[in-house]
């Protein structure tokens, strides 16, 4: 009772460090004094109630106590803590929030099997050594299995670990979290601990697909126009056009062969006159180079 008119009284003040460290404290306060804490559904985990050391059962404990305090304050990531056994291809979650669970339809006990199902691909980003710029690598589910354990092995060795996955969520949705978690190596009990938070960041990459498609699509229409450009040899009689073979081509020839325009054939008021005295019958009138007929 004594404990609930402090909270609500912290609440008051809005000071959001005090509020903090008094959850810390109160979760605290029941894992050591309640031994039933982990017996309840809630826990799915391993270590609190296996046989490990005391220094990552205390971890644990420590991390568990601070991501619930950090759920009651109502904050917008998505803490987890995720262990495997060194050298084996066993993975489970110590804790969840249940903003987790919720997005991926199950219980703790099960996500990581659901979670696992759902990758639709892992991107990491990452600077280039000698050209400036940042470098995307992109897996996909199926190569995301087979580098599963060289990739444990690279965030034991770097001690961290941060990518984007894209999640499927059923027919036709699909969301986006950024992974960026602590990598612990305990070398007594044979354990690994992935300690970290999720972040859900699909307007950001939809906005950065819809950029890359945007690309594509202006590469693939360059590729389809062709141009004229350069020094074009014409000759100052005939006006043929040397091609780089060394042949000369008729002017519409060359042009048909080297852009995508279309050539129709007419003559001039001053070519009518100069050729046939007077203006032509047909002058006015379009023939173009492939059918020889007039269109009006």
């Amino acid at each position: 009772m004594e404990l609930r008119w402090l909270f609500q009284t912290l609440l008051k003040l809005k000071d959001t460090n005090i509020i903090l460290k008094f959850l810390l404290v109160r979760e605290a306060f029941n894992m050591k004094h309640n031994s039933h804490y982990f017996k309840n559904p809630e826990y799915c985990g391993r270590i609190l109630t296996g046989k490990f050391s005391k220094a990552l059962k205390k971890r644990v404990s420590e991390c568990i106590a601070a991501f619930r305090a950090f759920e009651e304050i109502g904050n917008l990531s998505i803490p987890y803590i995720s262990a495997w056994h060194d050298g084996e291809n066993v993975i489970w979650y110590e804790f969840a929030a249940r903003s987790f669970t919720d997005l991926m339809g199950c219980d703790t006990s099960s996500l990581t099997v659901v979670f696992r199902d759902s990758i639709l691909d892992r991107r990491i980003y990452k600077y280039s050594g000698a050209e400036p710029g940042i470098l995307k690598e992109v897996l996909s589910r199926e190569g995301l299995e087979e580098a599963r354990n060289q990739l444990r092995e690279n965030s034991k060795e770097h001690g961290n670990v941060e990518a984007v996955y894209k999640i499927s969520l059923g027919e036709n949705t699909h969301c986006w979290l950024k992974d960026r978690a602590n990598v612990e190596t305990y070398t007594e009990d044979k354990i690994c601990l992935s300690i970290g938070c999720l972040t859900v960041v699909s307007k950001e990459m939809e906005s950065e697909e819809k950029c890359e498609n945007l690309i594509i699509e202006l590469k693939n229409a360059l590729a389809k126009v062709k141009t004229l450009s350069g020094l074009l040899p014409v000759c100052s009689h005939c006006k043929k056009i040397r091609d780089d073979k060394g042949y000369w081509n008729q002017i519409e020839a060359y042009i048909l062969d080297h852009s995508d325009a279309e050539i129709s054939n007419s003559i001039c008021k001053e070519c009518a006159k100069e050729y046939f005295r007077t203006p032509h019958p047909d002058l006015g009138k379009h023939w173009t180079g492939k059918t020889g007929k007039p269109n009006k």
